[in-house]
């Protein structure tokens, strides 16, 4: 089925990608949705990588630019050809350029130029180009973008509001360096990416998230609690465009598609508020906040309860590497309280991420207990 093939993707780039369960979901709903992304992050933190290795899992033309503001239309485009401009007619040569490409990554999206921006305002609304006398419909499934930071120029608002799903990257925890330096050393080896889907799935993915998105505007529950958690945002002072209040929608239909499930459920719903309802890290925050209040999640609190029994955790074996009787009495008090927290978890799958990582710190801390007791009491 398709959606094993897609369980199996995001397993796949997960593999790949350390502690970059957040991003794939993201990357993974603005191609099922058909909605731009834009990953926000700094500097090294495998925004490139991850989409380059999705294009290649579903074998999918690839195009990538990084923009600056000189660069020019033709670069994107194609350039004119001279040929036909001379019979008057305006015709690209498109070949190994955005228009013939299925999936579309452009870096630096903030540093284009307005020509630049223009173009890109159609292509994201219509998916289109014109050429000698027509507009031509694009193959592209996915349009991706990505900068180190928002762009606060006001001329910059209407194009930022139409890049739908927004995910906020970091680098990669203390906790994972390990095994970053492993994974990540492989992907620079150039491991070879087997295919997992085929454009022809996607688009048949693409269908089956259109048709749960018409289908959510008649559950009439889960839009009340949209709008309920749609006027609670405005209270917080966080501004949604009428634009934006359609598309958390469809997203959360991507969302529920890549979870398998069979409607979109109140957590899809939390998960499409995170990615499209934001503007920036700040109110993810108030985002986060207010899913908790209204019940929205029923795996979010289980998610706080693990960063915070980990953080703990992470704390008292620090404490305890140099540390004497007090320290170690503190580690395993915390250890108790992770394996009963642990224990009691229920079973979800957006909860494994956060349990691979608590499980890293867990396992070093029960190693560091028995080295510890071991040293002192012999």
């Amino acid at each position: 089925m398709l959606e094993d093939k897609l369980a199996e993707l995001k397993f796949e780039l997960a593999e790949k990608f350390v502690q970059r369960e957040a991003e794939i979901t993201a990357v993974l709903s603005g191609l099922l949705s058909g909605e731009p992304t834009i990953l926000v992050g700094e500097v090294g933190t495998a925004k490139t990588a991850l989409i380059e290795r999705l294009a290649k899992m579903i074998d999918a033309r690839y195009f990538y630019y990084l923009l600056t503001r000189f660069t020019e239309p033709d670069e994107i485009l194609g350039v004119l050809d001279i040929n036909a401009l001379r019979e008057g007619r305006y015709v690209r040569r498109t070949e190994g350029k955005l228009p013939q490409a299925e999936i579309v990554f452009l870096d630096e999206i903030f540093k284009a130029s307005s020509a630049i921006r223009n173009i890109l305002l159609d292509i994201i609304l219509n998916k289109r180009i014109f050429s000698d006398g027509i507009y031509i419909k694009l193959p592209m499934l996915a349009l991706y973008t990505a900068s180190n930071e928002i762009s606060s120029d006001i001329e910059d608002a209407p194009f930022y509001d139409r890049l739908t799903i927004r995910c906020f990257v970091k680098g990669v925890s203390e906790d994972s360096w390990e095994e970053l330096i492993e994974k990540g050393a492989l992907l620079d080896l150039g491991v070879e990416d087997r295919i997992i889907l085929s454009v022809d799935d996607i688009k048949a993915l693409q269908r089956m998230v259109n048709d749960r998105f018409k289908k959510s505007i008649h559950n009439q529950s889960l839009i009340r609690k949209y709008i309920e958690a749609l006027a609670r945002l405005k209270q917080r002072g966080v501004k949604i465009s009428d634009r934006r209040k359609i598309k958390v929608l469809k997203t959360a239909s991507a969302i529920s598609v890549i979870y398998a499930e069979k409607a979109i459920s109140l957590d899809s719903l939390a998960e499409a508020l995170k990615f499209a309802a934001v503007h920036d890290e700040d109110e993810l925050k108030k985002v986060e906040q207010i899913i908790l209040e209204l019940g929205l999640s029923s795996f979010y609190q289980h998610v706080q309860k693990i960063q915070v029994v980990t953080a703990e955790l992470q704390n008292a074996v620090n404490a305890s590497i140099s540390g004497g009787m007090d320290e170690l009495k503190m580690l395993s008090t915390v250890y108790k309280k992770a394996t009963m927290i642990i224990s009691e978890l229920p079973e979800n799958p957006r909860l494994i991420p956060y349990i691979r990582q608590f499980r890293q710190v867990y396992h070093r801390a029960g190693d560091l207990l028995e080295k510890k007791k071991a040293e002192l009491f012999g």
